[in-house]
């Protein structure tokens, strides 16, 4: 390979991490740049939702309010997470015609842990593989990565943990207690691990940074430092206008506030109900619907699950069911049939799983039979 393009963001805002790499995914796509990768961190913690997610339903506002913590929704997929100057992070973006994209998700992700691995055991600190696209230290996660393709380029997102913050990121989730939080807080102890952890000491992020440029820009013949052009910049600075607006960061909660109930299933009148439910597949899909007379009157549907295409809207699938009758064969049907129809890959959640959720949260008899109670 011939070139890799460097860019030292270094510290930035979480608005910023989370535009930046479609920024540049589009500049790829377009050939105007090659083989990119980013090297930057959080220069303060934010509070990070995926795409599909309801972030009043998963974060807790107050906390963030009160400890000025910004709330951001991402582009793509995936859970509300806790970003902040305890990692380093990194975007390693290539066109989808690039031989490091060949072969299965799978294959991709063993090619692009490498490099990062490498970096870890240079450290003294050594990591396996967790999972499909994660790294951990005796079970112990210390570098979390994923995948998304934007236009003709493929984006690999990921951090090393330099250090932790539990409190920070135990507390900007939503939990029915502070018990509760307790629990969670010590989980992620358990769960997770740093490089100041496993080595006892700091790290110098400079020194981290460098190494990751030197891991990547193996296989190519020459490493080349740039920045972002004059027209990325006013593209990031339009992407982050628009981002930064509540009516992004709470748009599928604003959708679904015409709907919202603290009650599982709230009777309207004779036949026509108010229901939720969570529903467990790979990643959670949560359900709000409105059902009359045996059918789908309205639906929400939200959750941690990943699309392919990145930027495609669940709403499809929400605007397809509309007015299908509450069995399996109907509501399987019309998703296969959006999703086959427009191309979509689901990541965490199949049809099947899908309409699993939606029936849960129907699972009240006199929903589907639409009469009373």
């Amino acid at each position: 390979m011939e070139e890799l393009g460097v860019i030292r963001l270094g510290a930035v805002d979480g608005y910023t991490m989370t535009n930046a790499f479609a920024v540049l995914a589009g500049s790829v796509s377009e050939g105007e740049r090659g083989d990119t990768l980013v090297v930057c961190h959080s220069e303060k913690p934010f509070a990070n939702v995926g795409f599909h997610q309801e972030a009043l339903e998963e974060i807790d506002i107050d906390y963030c309010t009160r400890n000025s913590i910004p709330v951001v929704r991402r582009l793509i997929g995936g859970g509300a997470i806790a970003d902040g100057p305890w990692e380093e992070d990194y975007f390693f973006i290539t066109s989808l015609d690039s031989p490091v994209t060949s072969g299965t998700i799978g294959d991709y992700y063993g090619r692009m842990l490498e490099p990062v691995a490498a970096v870890l055991g240079r450290f003294g600190v050594y990591a396996s593989r967790q999972g499909l696209n994660d790294l951990a230290v005796n079970g112990r996660k210390i570098s979390a990565n994923g995948a998304v393709d934007i236009e003709g380029a493929r984006v690999l997102t990921g951090d090393i943990l330099l250090d932790l913050d539990i409190n920070i990121m135990a507390g900007i989730l939503k939990v029915p207690d502070a018990k509760f939080r307790d629990k969670m807080a010590a989980s992620m102890s358990e769960h997770l691990t740093s490089m100041r952890i496993e080595l006892g000491r700091e790290i110098k992020r400079e020194d981290v940074a460098e190494s990751l440029i030197e891991a990547f820009g193996r296989g190519y013949s020459r490493v080349q430092e740039t920045s972002l052009s004059d027209y990325e910049k006013k593209r990031l600075k339009g992407l982050i206008d628009e981002h930064s607006k509540p009516e992004w960061v709470f748009s599928r909660d604003s959708v679904r506030s015409e709907l919202m109930s603290d009650r599982r299933v709230v009777k309207i009148k004779e036949d026509t109900f108010l229901c939720q439910a969570d529903y467990k597949a790979q990643k959670l899909i949560r359900v709000t619907m409105l059902a009359e007379d045996g059918r789908i009157a309205n639906i929400i549907i939200s959750g941690d699950f990943f699309t392919v295409p990145v930027s495609w809207s669940v709403g499809r699938i929400e605007n397809a069911l509309a007015g299908t009758e509450l069995t399996q064969s109907a509501i399987i049907a019309k998703i296969t049939k959006v999703l086959s129809e427009e191309h979509v890959t689901v990541l965490g959640a199949s049809p099947e799983d899908f309409t699993r959720a939606i029936l849960e949260a129907a699972k009240h008899p006199a929903i589907r039979r639409g009469g009373g109670t």
